[in-house]
């Protein structure tokens, strides 16, 4: 994701649907225990799989059906359990066929004093003890609802999640479909999950819109039914394991395409999805083809950089999403909102290559915690300075490094990347996040030179590839790839301590390990 900016929406409102209250000793309206967003998430069980059904109404915003069913395994023996999910219309809930008592509450700890902040909710499944679920077995959720689902609005204010896709026009504002980005919480405004980056699973996506829509999901088009009363069902299906807020839903006006590429290191060609929104004008859409025909281009040299690229297709979605001030590395589908009124039509170049970037670092290998955000920035924004360095005729990482460590005031330094003050209004803080991060990364591979730096890299995408990692788990195989031992590998030690955890200017730099 580019650091973000965006206008607040409304919240959601307390919904309360079917079976009474029952005895909750375990506190399972409780997250899963993210230091930032600890309203998230169950430790509970672990999804395999999610496939989500919606009949969507473009002109109302309006699921008129919808279904999302979740295989799982029980990590733990469970009377009950929580999904996250937002306020809608929710039918009935199915666990392993049988039909069972729910109930929609709001989650705890209150995320934020601010009233224009979505409160997140949670869908409570409560299982009558002779159908509890054991610890180890497999169980299959089935959740039916409806309604008119909400963007979310973030404790920055920004919106995510389901985003109604409008632009104004003179004394008319025009709405074609849904743009869906997710980070961090977003997908729970329009499908029930366990929705924290450390539970991946694989995904079917199915999506009926009116005929002429383009509706778009995670991984790769798997073939699209005509339902012969005037609707198409677009079905997407991604085999690889996928964080919640990576995925998409998103529904409108598109000139859609559906070519290959070929990876140039491996030799292996994959389809390339694009959808430009149809309402831009000749000029807009030419500036936008340009850009989208680097990609590819892009993509290789990233292959080149870091090894294959990770999934089985690749594309992106430029679309009129008023209100949304940030690009986001959907898997495999980097969304790009806005510019088609702004006079900037273009996506540019470092933009992409930043959002290309996060499907390796970021997609398939995801930050364990939202605490672990720079892991995902701080790569992409390195890799975006690198490239635009060697490709672009930008300045060297190093000189930036040293410019922004000698120039950065005192205040800069007071947010630890791998703390953020413990406020998730700071996840997408530009300092700590993305530009501290990127420092990080250039220090060490100065320490330690470019064999080893992207020695690290390799590792830690065979090593994390399709699952998360944690900033303590960097640090170790950062260490490890260092080779260094004794005063050497703990001053590298206290190094990443300065620079992830500490509040102050770091005073270790590149030097002290000449």
């Amino acid at each position: 994701m580019i650091a973000r900016s965006g206008l607040a929406l409304t919240t959601c409102a307390l919904l309360a649907v079917a079976a009474p209250a029952v005895a909750n000793p375990g506190g399972p309206a409780r997250g899963l225990g993210d230091p930032l967003l600890p309203q998230i998430g169950n430790r509970g069980y672990d999804v395999q799989n999610y496939r989500i059904y919606l009949d969507y109404d473009p002109a109302a915003n309006f699921f008129n059906s919808a279904e999302t069913t979740i295989r799982a395994r029980a990590l733990k023996t469970m009377n009950q359990f929580s999904l996250d999910f937002q306020a809608l219309d929710v039918s009935s809930v199915k666990v392993d066929g049988r039909e069972v008592r729910f109930r929609q509450v709001e989650a705890t700890p209150q995320l934020s004093d601010n009233p224009a902040v979505t409160q997140p909710m949670k869908l409570m499944v409560d299982l009558n003890p002779p159908n509890r679920l054991r610890k180890g077995s497999n169980f299959t959720v089935v959740v039916t609802y409806s309604g008119a689902p909400e963007a979310i609005t973030d404790t920055d204010e920004s919106i995510e999640g389901w985003i109604r896709a409008c632009y104004p026009r003179v004394g008319d504002q025009t709405c074609d479909g849904a743009f869906v980005v997710n980070e961090p919480i977003g997908a729970q405004s329009w499908f029930p999950s366990n929705n924290h980056p450390s539970d991946k699973a694989t995904f079917d996506t199915l999506i009926r819109v009116p005929e002429g829509k383009t509706a778009l999901g995670v991984g790769e088009n798997v073939g699209n039914i005509d339902n012969g009363d005037g609707t198409v069902t677009w079905r997407w299906r991604e085999d690889d394991p996928t964080a919640t807020y990576l995925t998409t839903a998103t529904v409108g006006d598109f000139t859609y395409t559906d070519d290959p590429m070929t990876e140039t290191s491996i030799g292996r060609s994959f389809p390339v999805y694009n959808a430009v929104d149809s309402s831009a004008t000749a000029a807009q859409a030419a500036a936008i083809q340009v850009a989208l025909a680097k990609a590819p281009v892009q993509l290789n040299y990233l292959s080149d950089l870091y090894g294959p690229y990770p999934f089985d297709s690749s594309g992106a979605v430029a679309d009129r999403a008023a209100g949304v001030g940030y690009a986001l590395e959907v898997q495999g589908k980097p969304h790009y909102p806005g510019g088609f009124n702004s006079g900037n039509p273009f996506i540019e170049p470092d933009t992409q290559l930043h959002e290309l970037a996060h499907q390796w670092f970021g997609n398939a290998v995801t930050l364990q915690t939202w605490a672990d955000i720079w892991f995902n920035e701080g790569w992409a924004y390195w890799s975006e300075l690198y490239w635009s360095y060697q490709e672009q005729g930008g300045d060297d990482p190093a000189d930036i490094f040293y410019d922004t460590y000698a120039n950065a005031p005192a205040e800069d330094w007071e947010l630890a990347p791998a703390v953020l003050g413990g406020d998730p209004a700071n996840l997408f803080a530009f300092f700590p996040t993305y530009e501290r991060g990127a420092m990080t990364l250039q220090g060490y591979r100065e320490i330690v030179g470019d064999a080893k730096f992207f020695a690290l890299a390799d590792t830690l995408l065979a090593k994390y590839r399709y699952s998360n990692i944690s900033t303590r788990q960097f640090i170790a195989e950062a260490k490890i790839a260092s080779g260094f031992k004794g005063a050497k590998l703990g001053l590298l030690d206290r190094y990443f301590r300065q620079w992830l955890y500490g509040t102050t200017r770091p005073t270790i730099l590149p030097g002290a390990f000449a």
